[in-house]
């Protein structure tokens, strides 16, 4: 017999993190924002002050070859660096008014 005292539910992370006065699909797109732009910075810092990255640290760290772990950072630049031409050209175009019949004249 089950016994007859009522007992709370265990909160998990996904419960604990999420916002209750935003809806979930606003609150993943802002976080997806938040990373990106650490993402961009981190990067930015490691290309401005020409650090060097230790690829067989990382490739030890994740248990893969020192060639893999420079290709993940390359493709990581690459996806930073879309992320940017796609911000730019959005900005670019929030900017530039879009002509109206009257103007096209």
């Amino acid at each position: 017999m089950p016994p007859n005292r009522v007992t709370k539910a265990k909160a998990t992370k996904k419960a604990a993190a999420k916002l209750t006065n935003k809806p979930a699909k606003l609150a993943q797109e802002t976080s997806r924002d938040l990373l990106e732009e650490r993402l961009e910075f981190l990067l930015t810092c490691i290309k401005e002050t020409g650090m060097k990255i230790d690829f067989g640290a990382v490739a030890r760290h994740y248990g893969i070859s020192t060639n893999a772990a420079g290709l993940r950072f390359l493709r990581a630049k690459d996806c930073v660096a879309k992320i940017v031409r796609a911000r730019e050209a959005a900005q670019k175009s929030d900017q530039d008014p879009e002509p109206t019949e009257d103007q096209e004249v």
